[in-house]
Formats: C-alpha cells, structure tokens, sequence
C-alpha cells in the first residue's frame, strides 16, 4: 500500500482534528443539560411552569387529557417530589396539570406496577371522587369530568365512576332544559292589555235606546246588562318542597396513617377497616374497626388517622346532617 500520500493529505488541512472538536463540545454541552434537568429542585412546577399553565379543553369526558403533556415528561423521583409537595400543599385534584393526582397517575404511566403509587392513588380515590360530586353541584361540569376521567384511570372498574357519570349527565340535561326554557321565555311575544267597557255607559245607552215617533208610547226601556260575574279565586299553591344541595360525606383533609414501627420490621402489610360518624358540624365520632387483615396490627394508627381527618358533613336539601361512614386504609410497604 502506497503511504506516501498520508503527510501530503495531513499538510493541506485533514478535518479529523476539527470533527474530533466539534464531538467533544457537543458531549460537553449535553452533560451539562443533563445535569441541570436531573439537579434536586430543576423542575418543580410553579404557577408559571409549563405544568401549571397546561389548559383543559371542555367538552365530553373522553375528550379529557387524565395527565398533562408537561407531567409525562418528568421522571419517576421527580413525579413523587412534585406529588408529596402538592399533598402537603392541598393540592389532591387541581389545578389541573399541577396536582397529586396527575403525579401519581405519570408515575403509573412509566411504571404500571408501582405500589407506592397505586397505595396513594387507593388513599386519594375517596377524597376526589368527593370533589368531583361537589363540582357538579356547584355547576362547574368541565372541572368534574376532568376529575372523573383521571380517576378512571386509577380505578376503571370502580362503581362510584359509574354514579358520578350519571349525577354528571343529569346535570347536563338539567341546564340544558333551563336555558330552553330562558329561551323561550324571551322569545315569547308581551300580551298587550285590552281597554276595558264600562257597563252602561252613554255610548251603549245611545246605541240600545229605540227610536220614538210621534204619537207612539215609548217603549219600555232595556233591563241593564248582566254583569258578568267574577272569577272563582285561585287556590292558594301547595308549599314548596325544601330545596337544597345533597351530597354525601366529602373529606377535606387526608391524614395519612404512621406505619407501625414493628410491623415495618417484620415487614409486614395489611389493611383495616373503620366505620364512624360524621356529625352535622364535621366532627368525627365513634371510628371503630369493623374488619382488619392481620387483626389488632394497624388497628390503632388507622383510627387515629380518621380521627384526625377534617370531613364535610353530608347535606340534605342543603341541611347538614349525621351520617355513617365506611373508608378502607391500606399498609403497605414501599418498594
């Protein structure tokens, strides 16, 4: 092989050294974004962040993104700093894109089998899916279906997704008929008023009088019109029903349960089940275990942990009430 031609080729300039540079400063410049994406602290969202901002389009539930854009884009650690920092904030289901919810449910995105995200997703289920009933009561419809369209995704098959639907979907129907009805209203032409006659007044007396000629006796002059009788009164209305929101038991603030000491050394998992009343005012009272798996185990920190929840009462016809209450505390160990 003729090598003569090396040191020829190397004297005019080769480009090897000038793409071997330009190599290195691209590596370099993609550590450093690497870096500074990955840092503690690079992509907690704010109200100005791309997570923050992302809007919801109204319209039908299926048309509801269950998470934002920005929240797929975060990694596993980075999605359950931002869900702890919204529990602790109280921000359980909204705003949207900037919420426990969303987090936990992008964490389940990239990892379908992750307990820690499911458990939170379990513990949260109640709380949101009393939001979304609220939301429909107040009006806020597009609020409500972009709550329920996250929470089946967490929980398909769960049976309350199925009456928030229908509570939704009446609430629909019912201001689609009141504002036909509006509608209609003012469309509907003003009757005018018509003049009213006065019974035997001159003009009538002229015009029924008789003529009279000369030599003839007048005639016998006209009985007076029959007053026309006046209507029966209407009856007095039946009284109106009490009208009033209704809702079930909502909780306010979760309290998550303190993972018993030796249960986590013996690592073991479980769950309990606590029945208590919510009285009119909120407070909670009578929290007993009904059932529990291992027995006595958790018992006491699932109690505590209700008792130290902040519920809304339940509402009939907008009158707050006592009400029973079941919920389900799931111990489980992160992995």
């Amino acid at each position: 092989m003729n090598t003569s031609r090396f040191p020829e080729r190397f004297a005019r300039g080769s480009a090897a050294p000038k793409i071997l540079v330009g190599v290195l400063v691209l590596a370099a410049a993609a550590g450093g974004a690497w870096w500074f994406l990955n840092k503690p602290g690079a992509v907690a969202p704010t109200a100005t962040s791309p997570i923050a901002s992302t809007a919801q389009a109204p319209g039908a539930e299926a048309a509801v993104a269950a998470v934002s854009p920005a929240v797929e884009e975060l990694t596993i650690d980075q999605l359950y700093r931002e869900a702890r920092k919204a529990m602790s904030e109280q921000r359980l289901v909204a705003p949207a894109g900037n919420n426990a919810l969303e987090f936990y449910l992008g964490i389940l995105g990239k990892d379908p089998t992750n307990s820690g995200a499911l458990d939170a997703l379990r513990e949260l289920f109640p709380f949101a899916s009393g939001t979304a009933e609220q939301e429909i009561n107040q009006g806020n419809l597009d609020e409500a279906g972009r709550i329920i369209a996250s929470l089946a995704k967490s929980d398909p098959s769960n049976y309350t997704l199925t009456i928030l639907r229908s509570k939704l979907e009446a609430k629909k129907k019912q201001e689609e008929l009141l504002a036909a009805q509006a509608a209609a209203a003012a469309a509907a032409p003003t009757p005018v008023p018509k003049p009213a006659v006065e019974i035997g007044s001159n003009e009538a007396t002229a015009t029924s009088a008789p003529a009279t000629t000369a030599g003839t006796a007048p005639a016998a002059a006209a009985p007076p019109a029959a007053v026309a009788s006046q209507p029966a009164p209407a009856p007095a209305p039946a009284p109106a029903a009490p009208q009033g929101e209704s809702r079930d038991v909502q909780g306010v603030t979760p309290i998550a349960p303190t993972y018993p000491a030796q249960a986590a050394r013996n690592k073991q998992e479980g769950w309990v089940e606590v029945e208590f009343t919510v009285t009119a005012d909120g407070r909670v009272e009578n929290a007993r275990v009904s059932a529990s798996e291992p027995q006595r185990v958790f018992d006491r920190e699932a109690i505590r942990s209700i008792e130290r929840t902040k519920f809304n009462p339940r509402l009939e016809n907008g009158v707050p009430v006592n009400a029973t209450v079941r919920r389900r505390i799931e111990f489980k160990l992160g992995r």
